[in-house]
């Protein structure tokens, strides 16, 4: 990032400096919520960062003033200075920002209470398979084949409120334990990082006999893939220049999902709980998402009524984002 052309004095606006990059703000997070000082290599394990990389932040923080090191040699370790005038004010911001977490999984596990069928393991996957949004949860179980279907339905149906609480959109993944095995079976590891909800640990589902075992390798769509996401930024772009076209869009769902096969009838609600939870600018980030959430829901798109039938033709017909923004802009 440029540094910005008008600097602001550090004294006036200290928090440029004090939270000004990524790294900063995930070692003072760090410290913030710890109740001892700590060494460098736990520091950076607690903040999920390289142990050398830590070190120029570690100094800008020490410069400003709100952090300080104890002690000498191998034994040096790190703390929040709390003479600094803000260090109290950081620390309320961190300790929100982790009752704000704890509380989503309190919901979470309120809601998991109330299923019909108790799965097997439930847990909150913060990295989940929607990595390329910041904003998105996984909600994960395992749960028998008879079971998964109706479990689904009924988180689906009641997530609205908790995300409308929390600013946060969550995915349901319902798996059987066999699909938990070719989804994780070599990285078993992967679920040792995740937040229990509810039942046993996910990794302990796992049969280490077979983590060696070949994994199926899924058909590529790449050219299905591709025509449905130039599809999804012509919906995107017209939705940026017409936010009002979401209500549009809920109102041709609900019409349709009268009609609707139980099947289409749940793609169609799940629609309709993006559509209602998220704002436009976050919808049109979502539409044009590499995750396997917006990947999946790109493949039945109803937004596309969106489109009129020239602008759908000319959209599909289009080789770049370019001709596809044009395809729906021109007049």
């Amino acid at each position: 990032m440029r540094y910005p052309k008008h600097p602001q004095n550090e004294l006036l606006r200290p928090l440029n400096q004090i939270l000004g990059t990524q790294a900063n703000v995930r070692l003072l997070r760090a410290l913030a919520l710890s109740a001892v000082s700590l060494t460098s290599g736990e520091l950076a394990h607690r903040a999920q960062l390289g142990r050398t990389s830590i070190y120029p932040a570690l100094r800008e923080l020490e410069r400003a003033g709100v952090i300080e090191f104890i002690g000498a040699g191998s034994q040096r370790q790190v703390q929040l200075r709390e003479r600094h005038p803000l260090a109290r004010v950081l620390k309320e911001l961190f300790r929100a920002e982790a009752r704000r977490f704890e509380e989503l999984i309190a919901a979470l596990r309120e809601l998991l209470a109330e299923l019909p069928f108790r799965p097997m393991s439930a847990w909150a996957d913060k990295r989940g398979q929607d990595a390329q949004s910041e904003d998105t949860l996984s909600l994960c179980f395992v749960a028998r084949p008879e079971e998964l279907e109706q479990l689904t339905d009924y988180l689906n149906a009641r997530l609205a409120k908790v995300e409308h609480a929390y600013d946060i959109h969550v995915v349901v993944n319902g798996l059987t334990r066999s699909e938990l095995q070719a989804l994780y079976g070599r990285q078993g590891n992967t679920l040792s990082e995740v937040t229990l909800l509810d039942g046993v640990p996910p990794v302990a589902l796992l049969e280490p006999s077979r983590r060696d075992a070949t994994t199926p390798t899924l058909t590529s769509h790449n050219e299905h893939d591709a025509r449905s996401r130039r599809l999804a930024l012509a919906i995107a772009t017209k939705i940026k220049r017409d936010p009002g076209l979401i209500d549009l869009a809920e109102d041709r769902i609900k019409r349709r999902a009268r009609k609707a096969s139980p099947g289409e009838r749940r793609e169609l609600a799940e629609w309709m709980r993006v559509l209602s939870t998220m704002s436009p600018a976050r919808l049109r980030r979502f539409l044009l998402e590499d995750s396997e959430r917006a990947i999946r829901l790109r493949q039945s798109l109803p937004a596309l009524i969106l489109l009129s039938p020239a602008e759908r033709d000319a959209v599909i017909r289009s080789h770049t984002d370019l001709d596809v923004i044009a395809a729906v802009t021109r007049r």
